[in-house]
């Protein structure tokens, strides 16, 4: 049976994909309202065509939403490869690093982003699960 720790990140995995990939097709065509939250977009074409396209959408101009997408794959072949627990868990550390600045942002700029709470929330839950794992292998 598998530890709760990594049921946890296998678990939180989809989450963090789904919204990434939303987070990229959001910024190359419009995204329905229901996704995102009315109260950030101009309204174009029944979706959100703005927020996914700011500067704090991408890092050194690669999208955010691509590096989560490449983030959570890398994850997944290192708990499928047995990759050292203190790799992911810096590699979670970083990436919820990025998350708690954005998440900053949107309270800062009252910015509602159904997509992004989602990611960020993914971010925090997996790396709470890698955290758990590394004491767990620790011990």
């Amino acid at each position: 049976m598998r530890p709760a720790a990594e049921i946890l990140a296998w678990t939180v995995l989809p989450l963090g994909i789904a919204a990434a990939a939303a987070a990229l097709y959001g910024r190359y065509r419009a995204l329905p309202a229901i996704l995102t939250g009315p109260a950030i977009c101009r309204l174009e074409d029944n979706g959100c065509v703005a927020l996914f396209r700011t500067p704090l959408a991408a890092l050194f101009r690669v999208p955010n939403s691509l590096l989560g997408l490449l983030f959570y794959g890398l994850i997944a072949a290192g708990l499928l490869g047995g990759w050292s627990a203190r790799l992911l868990l810096a590699a979670a550390t970083g990436a919820l690093a990025v998350s708690i600045y954005l998440a900053v942002r949107l309270v800062r700029d009252r910015l509602e982003c159904r997509i992004c709470w989602a990611g960020h929330t993914a971010n925090a839950l997996l790396w709470a699960g890698l955290l758990l794992r590394f004491l767990a292998v620790a011990r």
